[in-house]
């Protein structure tokens, strides 16, 4: 059994500084990026227990490889497709995820970028980071069969993966408001879920989105709107939006993906 596991920062247990425009001391994001690695790991040994052979944690928070749980593999600096068109994965799970931009109740809610990007859709549905990779691993039939994060991000993921399991780790109470559950709180839930997780695998349909797949995108600004329509593929909608249309979500996310990245380069570095 293969399993993909997505991890970020913001939606792990006492993360919530930084974003925004704000940053974090080098103090802190030690402290959280240990947190994370908690987190993860105890993810990890949960698939491990629940008979995952093959295990490959992606990376966009720097994990430190040399703590990660000897049953995983890291995937750093490959992107999501290059991975799916490689490995066929039984299943996917998110650690450390937060909720979608527009969610004012998220610890830390965006999508992509907390400073330039509004809102992000699928076929006229608002969508985030969560959604954006659970569609990717549904077009290649891997179903989401469990999140971690505070329980706003729990909520999204029960709409959009009916029958996964959640483990909240901490209850939000706004961009930057938590009440935290400790590590020796969390460990044992995340690795007893992840574990249970694994054998409901069947009960959990990938997501899917029939084509022609439509991503849009509202930016913060018109200027950047400005640069990004002019990206093949792009038309502008209105001052601040972009969208594109592909015949299925491999080719749109592609595309919806490179959007993204650019923007995050020129306008969030």
């Amino acid at each position: 059994m293969k399993v993909f596991i997505q991890t970020d920062l913001e939606g792990i247990s006492g993360c919530v500084a930084g974003g925004y425009g704000f940053h974090r001391s080098p103090e802190l994001e030690r402290q959280y990026l240990d947190l994370m690695m908690g987190e993860i790991n105890a993810v990890v040994e949960g698939c491990a227990q629940g008979g995952a052979d093959e295990i490959i944690v992606a990376e966009a928070h720097r994990i430190d490889l040399a703590k990660l749980h000897p049953s995983a593999k890291l995937a750093r600096g490959v992107r999501l497709p290059m991975l799916l068109e490689r490995y066929h994965f039984d299943a996917g799970m998110f650690v450390g995820q937060h909720a979608r931009t527009g969610l004012a109740d998220g610890v830390r809610s965006h999508t992509g970028s907390s400073k330039s990007i509004l809102e992000f859709s699928v076929n006229g549905r608002s969508i985030g980071e969560l959604g954006l990779t659970g569609g990717m691993l549904g077009a290649y039939g891997t179903p989401v069969v469990f999140l971690a994060g505070d329980d706003c991000c729990c909520s999204e993921a029960e709409d959009f993966f009916p029958g996964c399991t959640t483990v909240a780790v901490e209850e939000a109470f706004g961009v930057w408001g938590a009440v935290c559950r400790p590590p020796s709180s969390t460990v044992p839930d995340l690795r007893d879920g992840a574990a249970r997780a694994l054998k409901h695998i069947r009960e959990v349909p990938p997501l899917t989105f029939d084509g022609p797949v439509t991503f849009r995108i509202e930016f913060a600004y018109a200027a950047i709107a400005d640069d990004y329509c002019v990206i093949p593929g792009t038309r502008r909608i209105a001052p601040r939006i972009v969208e594109c249309t592909c015949d299925d979500f491999r080719a749109a996310y592609r595309l919806g993906y490179a959007t993204l990245a650019a923007v995050l380069h020129k306008y969030d570095a």
